[in-house]
């Protein structure tokens, strides 16, 4: 039989989703907009991207249970995110159900019954940006998944899912999220970074998912693929600056300061690369590209707090690296081994201090809320010295790729 495939809006699946979503917001560019470093941004139309709950699209297959001939399934996956879901699917009821994900880079399996729920972790790092075939197989009594050809795991089937084998239900298959109203609670953020191709979905056809890849380059990846953040130019991330703050370091005994590390390839010479908001969504501070001045710009308070020449090599396709230091009396930038340091005054740094702890407050990667002002090419960012997850954010605004950058925009060696 045919699979029926649909688009579902995700804003229902709070439980399996992070906990406020921003839905994209398309920014108009001009067709005098000049870009800075030009390179092919298409995607190859036989690679499924599974990432794409976090702007509200699942791709969801449907099969009833009586036509089934076979419950095998197998795919080819490549991702960089060290966490997520790769499929989800249930049979019968919402209470029968398995999941494949990636968690802590291996994968993790996870089934679920009545009584209860079964989670196994193993097998090699999955996360490593290189193609993997997996394979799940319906055995007696059981279920294995193997990697590459070696087995990694079997979970013991339950009785209920043996019965509904034998019914005339449904068996859903979500790729990348929970199905549709699902209370699953997960214990893993589930937007995966990731690309699936070559797939079999239990022996039945699945051309739909072909058709979608034709209709919408949302749902491609590119063919190859580098670490990094890629920002497509309409869209932007938020967090908490609590959530930077304790998941970076502890409470400082000697005081607060900030200090920012940007690793940044352009694809235009604008946007906000990272900002401060108040709990009223003014920008309180932040740190941006001007296309006119070709100026790397401070603004502190609604003003500009000081500018510096952008490098002669931004739009050349070289990396650039930018350290941004907010300490008491001073803010210091740090462009390459040029650094530039500039008086603070007291109030201001104990505003900006009071921000990072005030709640409300919200700190903006790539952009500035509902994807104005974004940043267009691959980023990197530390706060405090640690690497910022994307997927931890709180609010996420368009396309952004949390895990991955095309490799015209790898910003590793810096050529």
């Amino acid at each position: 039989m045919k699979a029926v495939a649909r688009i579902c809006v995700m804003l229902m699946l709070k439980l399996c989703l992070p906990r406020i979503l921003g839905m994209p917001h398309e920014v108009k560019i001009g067709k005098d907009t000049p870009v800075c470093y030009s390179f092919d941004e298409s995607k190859a139309p036989h690679l499924l991207y599974t990432g794409n709950s976090t702007v509200g699209s699942v791709p969801i297959l449907e099969y009833k249970i009586s036509e089934l001939t076979s419950f095998d399934s197998q795919f080819e996956l490549r991702t960089l995110d060290p966490e997520g879901v790769i499929f989800f699917g249930d049979i019968g009821s919402e209470f029968n159900w398995f999941l494949l994900a990636v968690k802590k880079r291996h994968l993790s399996v996870q089934t679920g019954h009545s009584n209860g729920r079964v989670i196994v972790s193993a097998g090699p790092i999955i996360s490593d940006g290189e193609w993997k075939k997996i394979v799940v197989t319906k055995q007696e009594g059981g279920v294995s998944v193997s990697v590459n050809g070696d087995n990694i795991v079997t979970v013991q089937q339950s009785q209920e899912s043996i019965h509904a084998e034998a019914g005339d239900g449904l068996l859903r298959i979500a790729i990348g999220a929970c199905t549709p109203n699902s209370s699953i609670t997960l214990a893993l953020n589930p937007p995966l970074d990731g690309c699936m191709r070559n797939w079999d979905w239990v022996k039945q056809d699945s051309s739909v998912l072909h058709r979608l890849l034709q209709d919408s380059q949302s749902q491609r990846c590119w063919e190859h693929i580098v670490p990094g953040s890629f920002f497509p130019g309409n869209a932007s991330v938020g967090f908490a600056p609590q959530v930077l703050w304790n998941a970076t370091v502890e409470k400082e005994k000697e005081g607060w300061s900030l200090t920012v590390e940007l690793a940044f390839r352009p694809v235009e010479d604008r946007g906000v690369l990272f900002a401060i908001l108040d709990p009223h969504k003014n920008v309180s501070f932040s740190l941006s590209l001007d296309q006119p001045t070709k100026d790397l710009v401070l603004h502190l308070g609604g003003q500009v707090f000081g500018s510096r020449s952008a490098p002669p090599s931004l739009c050349s396709g070289e990396s650039q690296f930018l350290q941004l230091q907010v300490r008491e009396g001073e803010v210091v930038t740090m462009l390459g081994a040029e650094e530039v340091m500039r008086r603070l005054e007291d109030k201001d740094f104990q505003y900006l201090k009071s921000l990072w702890s005030q709640p409300g407050s919200m700190v903006y990667l790539g952009g500035l809320p509902e994807g104005v002002s974004s940043f267009h090419g691959c980023l990197q960012v530390k706060v405090q010295g640690v690497d910022v997850d994307l997927d931890l954010a709180e609010v996420k605004y368009g396309d952004v790729r949390s895990h991955s950058c095309p490799p015209a925009l790898d910003i590793r060696d810096g050529k």
